[in-house]
């Protein structure tokens, strides 16, 4: 059974089309990726997959179960299953790394052992746990992001440009570090990016988007051979 489709999504903010009759299938434990130019919608389709935003057409369904269509949002996002990585991590400041990570955990959840276990899955130390967030790497911090997202034990994971901050080495090796532990979890992931060399190390499957709409979409050997997808 898929993890996730999508069928026929459409978005429109006031006079503009964010996204137009998109149809997207990712199998249980997949790894995609939606490439696009900013304004191509991938960001709008994460967003509607997360259930912050109701599509105007089209459905949604997680593991046969119809989660929203245009009608609303029929399972609320935070009831989705769903982990959401934004671009800049979204770290709460004020809390440490530990703190962080065990945001989404019932108090019963909460232990050392609970948090040391999810930094050490994310190649952090787990002494790290008593650190700020301003006192960590980019890459650091984003890899705390995604063991909070991870903490609630999501059937999916949801990346919106979690590497586009980052430099050069650190971006391979962050996106070397989420690829093998989402990998490990089994987890269903659709990373939206821009970047090529993002979608063809990450993903199992592209999709490319443009105006809204889906142009194409294969593995990454036939996506990045291919001219659209330059």
């Amino acid at each position: 059974m898929s993890a996730l489709v999508l069928d026929g999504l459409t978005k429109t903010f006031g006079t503009v089309r964010a996204v137009d009759d998109f149809s997207l299938t990712v199998p249980s434990g997949g790894r995609t990726a939606i490439v696009g130019a900013s304004g191509s919608g991938k960001t709008t389709v994460l967003r509607m997959v997360a259930g912050f935003e109701i599509p105007d057409a089209g459905t949604i369904c997680l593991d046969g179960a119809l989660v929203s269509d245009a009608t609303g949002a029929l399972v609320p996002a935070h009831q989705r299953g769903i982990g959401y990585v934004p671009q800049d991590g979204a770290l709460f400041p004020h809390l440490s790394v530990g703190q962080n990570v065990a945001f989404g955990l019932t108090r019963a959840e909460r232990t050392p052992a609970r948090i040391a276990e999810l930094l050490a899955m994310v190649s952090l130390d787990p002494a790290m746990a008593r650190r700020r967030p301003d006192q960590l790497s980019g890459g650091q911090q984003q890899r705390v992001a995604l063991a909070r997202a991870l903490a609630v034990r999501p059937g999916i994971m949801l990346l919106d440009e979690p590497f586009s901050s980052l430099d050069a080495e650190l971006r391979a090796e962050t996106r070397a570090a989420v690829t093998r532990v989402l990998g490990d979890a089994g987890v269903t992931a659709i990373l939206v990016t821009h970047d090529a060399e993002d979608a063809r190390v990450f993903a199992q499957d592209v999709a490319v988007m443009s105006a809204g709409r889906l142009i194409a979409s294969g593995t990454p050997a036939v996506i990045f051979g291919s001219a659209v997808a330059e």
